[in-house]
């Protein structure tokens, strides 16, 4: 009897410290395969995607969109969007790199989304810039 109790309370610790530490939000990056990538006023070499950003929590959030990886890597698109609580929008993401700063091919760039009024409310999904 004393075993079950025990195994009994490790399950309710386990669930209990999962919901605790679980990261109210998820991303999902989604390359715009119609495009590879494209040239804009002979200046920029573009890349569309499209960002996935499920709110897990039921109150709202503003989300700041950022991304990195290679030089002089630029969001075109907008920076910030709202999301009510308990919802998902697919969101355009347009980074662009100037012409002639990476070599022809793939490139691992990484996007992160942050909620502006929470810090540690934060994903990070990785994905790749195309140049041709």
């Amino acid at each position: 009897m004393l075993v079950y109790t025990a195994i009994l309370w490790t399950i309710i610790i386990a669930i209990g410290i999962t919901l605790y530490t679980r990261v109210p939000l998820k991303v999902d990056v989604i390359r715009d395969r119609a495009s590879l990538s494209r040239e804009i006023d002979g200046r920029w070499v573009e890349n569309i995607y499209q960002l996935q950003i499920m709110n897990t929590q039921e109150v709202p959030h503003r989300f700041v969109i950022r991304a990195s990886g290679v030089p002089t890597l630029q969001l075109a698109s907008d920076e910030s969007i709202d999301i009510p609580g308990a919802s998902t929008r697919m969101v355009p993401a347009r980074l662009r790199v100037e012409t002639g700063k990476l070599p022809v091919g793939s490139h691992k760039i990484e996007f992160e989304v942050r909620a502006a009024d929470n810090a540690a409310i934060v994903a990070r999904e990785r994905s790749i810039f195309l140049v041709r």
